[in-house]
């Protein structure tokens, strides 16, 4: 999750500064992978969850919260920071 924050501020600086676009298309290709990544770890513990109120009868809720929470923190960042780029990039149209 720090990493992709870290590349969040990464991409919000590049934004604002001019800089190669191979470095922008690099950083927005690990966003994309950490997001995936995130998503699918996020999926794995849901899964064991569920599976270990089958075997101990006994519900993790904080693991899933906390994995729900996380997805949400990395859907509003992609969000927001899209957002961000379309209206530098192409300003803000009524």
């Amino acid at each position: 999750m720090v990493l992709y924050l870290f590349f969040a501020v990464l991409m919000c600086a590049s934004f604002f500064t001019d800089v190669d676009a191979a470095l922008v298309s690099i950083v927005s290709a690990a966003m994309a992978v950490l997001a995936w990544l995130v998503i699918f770890e996020g999926v794995w513990i849901i899964l064991a969850s569920i599976y270990q109120i089958f075997y101990s009868k006994v519900l993790a809720v904080a693991p899933v919260l906390l994995t729900i929470v996380r997805g949400l923190v990395v859907l509003i960042i992609a969000t927001v920071l899209d957002a961000l780029e379309l209206v530098i990039t192409q300003g803000v149209t009524i």
